[in-house]
């Protein structure tokens, strides 16, 4: 296989305790790659994982405690061939004024910092369905391609009309994860498009690409990694009712898919200068509770659903190209199927048809 990089090549994956980023870092082991991870703070439980998994001199930490800084960074990228960025905000502020100054700096800082080490050749950066568009359920006729950017939740956080003294302050209040979702969105898409903005102005010497993904689930790698967005799910089994309310229906995808896609971009040669976009199936929480129940058919904690519930019938059209990517690379026929996602998410054996 060629392949952009070659094995035993050294690849950083920024954020490297996080529930992508530790599926990302094990699939780049898999296949004889070394590891620099980059972490906030000492993680002994992670290099024990990945040492008992591939042996002693594979992967490694490094503290990165502010990715604002592009001297600190370019410090741990010394003798590096690739980059995976996955570090973002996922704070669910609602000032976008504090949410995405942070991210976008480090975006950028992290380019700025691989553009000055020659060895790069490769760099991929995470980004958000929401950085597309936001869902609308029942809406027929959303098409969503390669050109396409959620400009509207820019605007809409950026709004004046929203000012946090005459909102709601209840943290389960409606307009307040309303503005939530509206912040986190403008700053996925600020992000991405700034960061192909930087790319295109500067003109690195390093193949740049993105990863699009969709709501992340499946299995969580450690116990000690909170699980980002699968933890919201695996708080339904307890009748925690937040992304139900929270997050609309949407398109779903498995982690260790998203984790593959990550891995292609860095290494196929054909995906150059790409969107390439992890999406697995569309569903409502409605699906996704009717799962839980026939995991765990016992379990009278799972909350009911909300009657009506529609689903996101976007047509997401650069999902094909993902798919055969991975088919490809992988040999994988599909994108795993979301009751198999979520058995593993919670550690249950996947149902059976």
């Amino acid at each position: 296989m060629n392949l952009a990089l070659p094995p035993g090549s050294t690849v950083v994956v920024t954020g490297a305790n996080g529930y992508l980023a530790s599926h990302t870092s094990n699939e780049l082991l898999k296949l004889g790659y070394r590891v620099r991870g980059t972490v906030r703070s000492p993680k002994p439980w992670l290099n024990a994982f990945y040492e008992r998994e591939y042996g002693p001199d594979r992967f490694h930490t490094v503290l990165v405690p502010d990715f604002r800084d592009p001297a600190a960074i370019e410090a741990i990228l010394a003798d590096v061939d690739g980059v995976v960025h996955l570090v973002s905000d996922f704070t669910l502020g609602t000032d976008i004024n504090e949410v995405v100054p942070w991210s976008r700096q480090a975006t950028l800082s992290v380019l700025q910092a691989a553009s000055q080490v020659s060895s790069i050749r490769r760099v991929v950066l995470i980004s958000s369905s929401m950085a597309l568009y936001t869902p609308d359920p029942g809406q027929q006729g959303v098409v969503v391609d390669q050109d396409t950017w959620n400009m509207s939740a820019v605007l809409k956080a950026l709004s004046p009309s929203w000012n946090l003294k005459t909102q709601p302050h209840e943290p389960t209040s409606q307009g307040m994860q309303k503005r939530q979702v509206e912040v986190y969105s403008a700053c996925k898409m600020i992000c991405e498009w700034e960061a192909w903005e930087w790319v295109r102005c500067h003109r690195p010497a390093f193949e740049f690409n993105t990863v699009v993904a969709a709501f992340a689930v499946g299995k969580i790698l450690m116990d000690e990694i909170p699980g980002s967005t699968m933890n919201w799910v695996r708080g339904l089994l307890h009748g925690d009712r937040t992304p139900m309310t929270l997050v609309p229906p949407k398109w779903f995808v498995d982690v260790e898919d998203i984790a593959r896609l990550f891995v292609i971009a860095l290494l196929e040669p054909t995906v150059a200068s790409e969107r390439v976009f992890a999406f697995g199936e569309s569903a409502n929480w409605t699906d996704v509770l009717t799962i839980l129940e026939q995991l765990q058919p016992e379990n009278p904690l799972i909350p009911s659903p909300v009657p009506g519930e529609l689903h996101d019938h976007a047509e997401i059209r650069p999902r094909a190209r993902a798919m055969q990517l991975l088919r490809e690379f992988y040999g994988q026929p599909g994108m795993t199927p979301l009751a198999n996602s979520i058995a593993r998410g919670i550690g249950c054996q996947p149902l059976r048809n």
